[in-house]
This record gives C-alpha cells, structure tokens and sequence, in this order.
C-alpha cells in the first residue's frame, strides 16, 4: 500500500491578464531566469480566430510578456500558493481608448483575467504524484467582453497516465479528478493542465482564443 506524506496540497495559480492594445507592450527591465517554474513550464498559445494566425509566447520571449511572481502562505490551510500575472496585449483596429500602464505600454482599460489552478499531492518518496482537482475561473472586466467555447483539462503524467476534460458553461470552474497516483515525471511528460476560451469583444467581427498550459510536478 502506497504511503503518503500528510502534507498540505500545493496549489499553483496562473493569473492570466488578457488586453487589446494597438502595439505589442515591452517586457519589464528585469531578465527572467531560464530556470525559474514560469520560464520553464508555462506556454500562452494566442490564435487570431478570423486570420489563423496563432502566436506562441514564452516568457523568454521579448518584448511580448510581463512577469511578476508572487509567492506566498495561505493562512487559513496552510498550503503553499505561487502565482504569476501575465500581461498579453492583442492587436486589434477597434475605437478603442488607450491608456499607459506603470512600465509606460499602451494599452486599454479593459480585458479578460483568466485563472487556472491545480490541487495535488506527491508521495512520501516524491516519486508519485496525485491531481485532486482543477480549478479557476475567467472574468471579463466589463460587459463589453464576453466568452464562449471554453475548456479546461489536466493529464496526470507519463503516456498512460490519465486525462480529465471539460467544458465549463460559466465563467468559472471546479472539477475533481478522482485520480490515484501515477509516477512523478518531468520535461515533456510531467503533468499538467490547461484552459482556453475564445474572447468576443462587443462590436467587433475578430475574435481570439487564448490557450493557457502549465505543469504542476
């Protein structure tokens, strides 16, 4: 029989900031390191429903993303969260009033912040790991965003591991896995989860779908 450590599950949280602006914003002074969780497990996959074109962004990617983490301690459970917000800007020809945010990019006042969580234990031996739940959430800044299309999924690891997908018909979500355990790996096969949900803005033909994908090993 498997044993396990009773330690408080970790959380990850992904805090994704989706705006429109009229020109690709500049990444922040501060180098990323390659070998930091965010430089090495996370991808945005943005696609320009009407065009096609899809854009994969990394944070080594300049001047496309801002990166700020966060770590800190959950009083209440006790369990560790880490969280990144990520700024994507998405071009776009519409009226639409630009602002400056603090590093001086153009932006706008508006936009869609995606959220995506995972709930997992690792075994005394850290060899095994176990994905309680997914959860998170998108939420548009005002009415004038909208989404549809949404799905959300995770893998448990390694090629026979398993698979949970969903489409969530709200803004938010919360699904448990009832997976067991399944061995601990990392790179390519490592666990992982991801959300996408295509943003309509009111007015506007174009549409995009932003893709969200991280691993939680």
């Amino acid at each position: 029989m498997l044993k396990t450590l009773k330690i408080p599950a970790t959380i990850f949280t992904l805090f994704l900031f989706v705006t429109l602006s009229s020109n690709i914003a500049h990444a922040s002074e501060n180098p990323i390191d390659s070998q930091s969780p965010i430089a090495n497990d996370v991808t945005i996959t943005i696609t320009n429903d009407q065009t096609g074109e899809v854009t994969n962004i990394t944070p080594n990617e300049e001047p496309n993303l801002e990166v700020d983490p966060d770590d800190s301690i959950n009083p209440f459970d006790n369990s560790s969260l880490e969280a990144y917000d990520v700024y994507i800007p998405i071009e776009t020809t519409g009226n639409v009033k630009l602002l400056r945010d603090a590093f001086g990019n153009t932006k706008t006042a508006g936009g869609v912040t995606a959220k995506l969580n995972v709930d997992y234990n690792t075994s005394a031996n850290n060899e095994q790991v176990k994905l309680n739940k997914v959860y998170g959430s998108w939420k548009p800044s005002n009415n004038m965003y909208y989404l549809t299309d949404r799905k959300v999924g995770a893998h448990s690891g390694v090629a026979y591991g398993k698979t949970i997908n969903k489409t969530p018909t709200t803004n938010s979500f919360n699904y448990t896995t009832g997976f067991g355990y399944n061995k601990r790996v990392w790179g390519q096969a490592a666990p992982r989860a991801w959300s996408s949900a295509k943003i309509h803005v009111s007015g506007m033909t174009a549409t995009y779908t932003i893709k969200v994908e991280f691993t939680y090993s």
